[in-house]
């Protein structure tokens, strides 16, 4: 199956002229305003207090012109605020883009900075239907989570960005989730570990076991006592397409389908149905361009063919085909947030 075709809402401008094409075909221009300015310690420096163009420029050892010129872009941005000849944080920036703050978007800022690199050659990986940097094989990740000459650098890096995107969605995810009567639920693929966490933290009997590669399990659990929840949150290395799972009625599946081709995530699904007893639920959370309501998961397929050799964005009538072959009876779905939607299917 293919994603489905839906009116994706408008970026800012309208079609009345160019100006929302325009809007489109500089975009690029903000990220890398904010990428620049992590990478030089602006926001740190505007934290400590109000500077002028002239005093930040000797802070960070640069010359004044470039210094304005970043500053007005990020003034434009709404990212810094002048007052007089001084400039200062927002307070949003104060709260995601300074270093130590316990929202804190810099890594995720950081892989968004790797990925712009191979997106100069997108044009290529569209031509031949090839990932850029491999690392998601036919067969699965191919390091762990990291991408070919990343190391175990590369999977914190991946799950430190997991963990930012994960804090738009789990809290939704979790008050969404029927849970009702359930006391143990398998979270498959579980990256940073943050879906697993806000589970159990909106359901405190419940029992969470939080499945992933090795690499991965070793930084969830540093994430599960960070968020002092282990008496709850069980990490356990496996290789969730081929190890054996612990008994339970339920099954989680959140951002994991869209990293493989169909004849793998099909085989994921009927695992799981062979898994689960009599009226035991698979919950599938993923970047649905039909059920969210933002523009991201559109987006999220380029990614992917970046990133991965068969994977793409998984529509809510996807997953329905495949659970219904599977044998599932019984589907549901819904919006979870800007980024997800959430398919319910019951044995």
């Amino acid at each position: 199956m293919t994603t489905a075709s839906v009116p994706v809402t408008p970026v800012a401008g309208t079609a009345e002229d160019s100006s929302r094409v325009h809007g489109i075909l500089t975009a690029y221009l903000q990220s890398k305003a904010v990428f620049t300015a992590l990478d030089l310690g602006v926001f740190e420096n505007l934290e400590k207090g109000p500077l002028t163009i002239g005093e930040l420029a000797d802070r960070l050892g640069l010359e004044q012109r470039p210094t304005r010129a970043l500053l007005v872009a990020l003034t434009g941005l709404d990212l810094v605020r002048r007052d007089g000849e001084a400039y200062t944080n927002t307070a949003e920036t104060s709260r995601y883009l300074v270093a130590g703050r316990p929202e804190y978007m810099g890594g995720f800022a950081e892989h968004q900075n790797k990925h712009f690199a191979h997106f100069d050659k997108l044009a290529d990986a569209v031509r031949e239907n090839a990932s850029l940097n491999q690392r998601v094989l036919k067969q699965g990740y191919r390091d762990q989570g990291a991408a070919a000459g990343e190391g175990r650098e590369g999977t914190a890096r991946l799950i430190q960005a997991m963990r930012v995107s994960s804090r738009l969605q789990a809290d939704k995810l979790a008050k969404a989730a029927p849970l009702e009567g359930v006391d143990h639920i398998i979270d498959l693929g579980c990256g940073s570990g943050d879906y697993s966490i806000a589970l159990a933290r909106h359901n405190p009997g419940l029992k969470v076991t939080s499945l992933d590669y090795p690499a991965v399990i070793d930084l969830v659990r540093t994430n599960v006592a960070d968020a002092g929840i282990g008496d709850q949150v069980t990490p356990h290395p496996a290789d969730i397409m081929n190890d054996t799972w612990p008994e339970s009625s339920t099954v989680l599946l959140s951002h994991v389908l869209d990293g493989y081709g169909p004849e793998r995530a099909s085989h994921l699904i009927k695992r799981i149905y062979d898994h689960l007893p009599e009226g035991g639920r698979l919950l599938v959370h993923a970047h649905m361009p039909s059920l969210a309501t933002g523009l991201f998961p559109y987006m999220f397929g380029l990614i992917l063919l970046v990133n991965t050799e068969e994977g793409e964005v998984r529509d809510d009538e996807d997953i329905i085909g495949w659970v219904k072959e599977a044998g599932f009876s019984s589907v549901e779905t819904s919006n979870i947030s800007l980024l997800s939607g959430l398919v319910v299917a019951t044995k």
